[in-house]
């Protein structure tokens, strides 16, 4: 059975810079046609990481399944999710927890937790980190990918918040970048979803919100097709 891992991070998107992108980067529309063998199957397991806004998007698709802290936690037999609010791609890379105000304890553990589930999880994985970050450093996303692997097919879901512009831009143009030095990984574009954000400017509450990001990310996974 093929499996497949989610990383969604999306506690404090870092902007990136929009840049031009290959079609391959940016999601559902630029996918080949498939055929029904080359399909994804809904009984193929998904491990999710991300930060606040994972927690967000899950607790809402998946009512009272899953707390923050909770790190690996199956849900409905398919999707395991590794999320936490507060929690930046660096800490995950460089495996060491913090203490901050107002933010969630992230322990050592948990972060060495997440890269194990990293390094040997699922053929795909679907991310949403880099929020937290102010704009995620190229050195580290390169971190993550090798980490991952060549043979894993990784999926970033794009930054959608407005609280920070410099740094939204930054993420945006580091994902796009680094999508054209890694053929494994694919964009998950969200900004086209009209998604109605919270006062923060960061966060996408509510079951609309969340359903809609919910299945770009199924539909961009289901719409991947191998290239020959």
């Amino acid at each position: 059975m093929r499996r497949y891992v989610v990383v969604p991070a999306l506690a404090a998107l870092s902007l990136l810079a929009l840049a031009v992108v290959p079609a391959q980067a940016e999601g559902v529309g630029s996918a080949q046609a498939i055929t029904a063998s080359q399909a994804r199957s809904d009984s193929d397991q998904v491990t999710i990481m991300g930060d606040s806004h994972t927690l967000i998007m899950i607790n809402d698709v998946f009512p009272g399944q899953y707390s923050s802290g909770d790190e690996g936690t199956l849900i409905s037999d398919r999707f395991r999710v590794f999320a936490i609010n507060g929690i930046k791609l660096r800490q995950v890379m460089r495996g060491k927890g913090v203490v901050e105000a107002g933010v969630s304890v992230i322990g050592t553990t948990n972060v060495r937790k997440w890269r194990k589930a990293l390094r040997t999880g699922p053929d795909t994985i679907v991310v949403n980190l880099g929020t937290n970050d102010g704009g995620p450093s190229a050195a580290d996303i390169d971190k993550f990918m090798r980490r991952a692997g060549k043979d894993r097919q990784v999926f970033w879901v794009k930054p959608f918040y407005r609280s920070c512009p410099a740094c939204r831009e930054i993420h945006d143009y580091q994902l796009d970048a680094a999508a054209r030095r890694h053929p494994n990984l694919h964009l998950v574009k969200v900004n086209d979803l009209g998604l109605t954000l919270g006062s923060d400017g960061l966060h996408a509450y509510g079951k609309t919100n969340s359903q809609a990001l919910w299945n770009r990310i199924n539909d961009t996974i289901r719409a991947y097709t191998p290239r020959a």
